[in-house]
């Protein structure tokens, strides 16, 4: 079974609802995951997000980019614990840090022998040729995710599935 990262944006209304009632969070992520068509609100960054999290933490970044602030209080297991929460100001802190580095040189400054060396999930990636286009796909992502959030004055929900 593979942990992805995951990550659901909301509006401030349907976020504070979330962090009050988190079974009805479940219902909507739920709800929007088993649609046909992919909800631009969902994002997710596969298994590369605790690769993300080294080389963001190596270039100065917060952690609260890949695992949120903190746990959603009375929130069940989303699949490997609960989730984590990001206020509408957070995330717009989050994107402004995320605009200020080059995912290519971000990732290229921790080589895979470090990420291998450190016991990143998963292990067998950092072995391969293409591990960096992998973490530079998603980190360009991610970055996207988090400007369209602020851009649209949204928090949002980070879990591990």
């Amino acid at each position: 079974m593979s942990m992805i990262g995951e990550y659901v944006r909301l509006a401030p209304g349907d976020l504070e609802k979330a962090l009050s009632d988190p079974e009805w969070a479940w219902e909507l992520v739920d709800e929007l995951l088993e649609a046909d068509e992919g909800d631009p609100r969902l994002f997710d960054v596969d298994k590369a997000w605790h690769g993300l999290a080294l080389v963001l933490d190596r270039a100065g970044l917060p952690s609260g980019i890949i695992f949120g602030d903190g746990a959603v209080p009375g929130a069940d297991d989303w699949g490997y614990g609960p989730p984590s929460s990001l206020g509408v100001a957070r995330v717009g802190e989050l994107a402004a840090a995320l605009d200020e580095i080059s995912p290519i040189e971000t990732v290229r400054a921790v080589p895979g022998s470090v990420l291998a060396a450190e016991g990143i999930y998963p292990k067998e990636l950092w072995e391969e040729p293409t591990w960096a286009e992998y973490l530079i796909g998603h980190l360009e992502g991610l970055k996207a995710f988090f400007r369209e959030a602020t851009d649209s004055g949204m928090g949002m929900l980070v879990w591990l599935d």
